[in-house]
């Protein structure tokens, strides 16, 4: 009979104190100090442009419902200090010499159910002396954020947050956009291409074959015995390779034709004109009649 009493008495306490611990969880009071949102520790993007100015569209054509105006660093305003902190003009002489970075909009809506949505759209322009755009870059980012209902939707905090979320998207897309689709107008803080190691490498190994032609060309200037074939592009190799044997051919020819392989072991001086005619003029068969044939006449006894 005493556990109903119990059970009921740690229901009632558990009543009266969710309350009270959601109530103090709701009212955590949220910052109000903010760090400035800059990107200067970040990477420097050089580009090989005279000038870069910044054009902000999304104070000309505002959105409609926009309260990115009251974050501690509004949307606008960090693009544009992402822009100054990360894009430098080196000014070389270049097909482009201008730059144009535009912020297309950048803005938060306070959407029905407590909901906040935050875009950035950002893009950079090259332009040429007669002001015709050769290159562009551009990039997005898009955030929703969730805040607590029991607290204000549009607090510094929740608007710091969202803007945040998004400066760190738009820094990684706008960076792969420029190296995808600027890199040619990318240097170095000296000024030196990116890609000035891929421009000026040779890809046919010419300055290589240039020493080559110089000691086919020196090597052209010897005289080559007659009948030898001309050498070929291939350099001085092939031309030494040749010329020694076809020389040898042509002096072992003649004293081949004139006398034996090896000496003869009865005339080692060689044979004299006259006998060799001599010895081929010598009949050695009998003259007709010399011989005569055995008598068939058989003895009487």
């Amino acid at each position: 009979m005493m556990l109903f009493p119990r059970m009921r008495l740690s229901h009632l306490v558990t009543a009266l104190v969710l309350p009270v611990a959601l109530a103090g969880c709701a009212g955590q009071p949220q910052p109000t100090q903010f760090a400035p949102l800059n990107y200067d520790y970040l990477g420097k993007i050089h580009l090989n442009v005279a000038t870069l100015d910044i054009v902000d569209n999304s104070v000309t054509n505002p959105e409609p419902g926009d309260i990115g105006y009251k974050s501690p660093s509004p949307p606008d305003h960090t693009l544009r200090q992402m822009a100054s902190d990360r894009l430098v003009a080196v000014g070389n002489t270049a097909a482009a010499t201008t730059a144009h970075f535009v912020i297309d909009r950048a803005f938060i809506l306070h959407q029905p159910g407590g909901t906040l949505d935050g875009q950035m759209d950002i893009h950079l322009d090259l332009l040429n002396p007669e002001g015709k755009r050769v290159a562009t870059a551009s990039a997005q980012a898009t955030q929703t954020l969730h805040p607590d209902p029991s607290q204000d939707v549009e607090s510094p905090a929740n608007l710091y947050e969202i803007t945040k979320d998004m400066m760190q998207t738009i820094n990684v897309e706008f960076e792969y956009q420029i190296r995808h689709s600027l890199n040619k107008w990318l240097v170095d803080a000296g000024g030196t291409p990116m890609n000035n190691a891929i421009q000026t490498q040779s890809l046919t190994g010419t300055p290589d074959a240039q020493p080559a032609a110089a000691t086919t060309s020196d090597a052209s200037g010897l005289s080559t015995p007659s009948g030898t074939a001309a050498a070929s592009n291939a350099g001085t190799t092939a031309a030494t390779t040749v010329d020694p044997a076809s020389t040898e051919a042509s002096s072992t020819s003649a004293p081949t034709t004139a006398q034996d392989s090896e000496p003869s072991a009865i005339f080692p001086a060689g044979m004299d004109d006259g006998a060799t005619q001599a010895t081929a003029k010598k009949t050695l068969s009998p003259k007709a009649g010399f011989l005569t044939l055995p008598s068939s006449t058989k003895t009487a006894h």
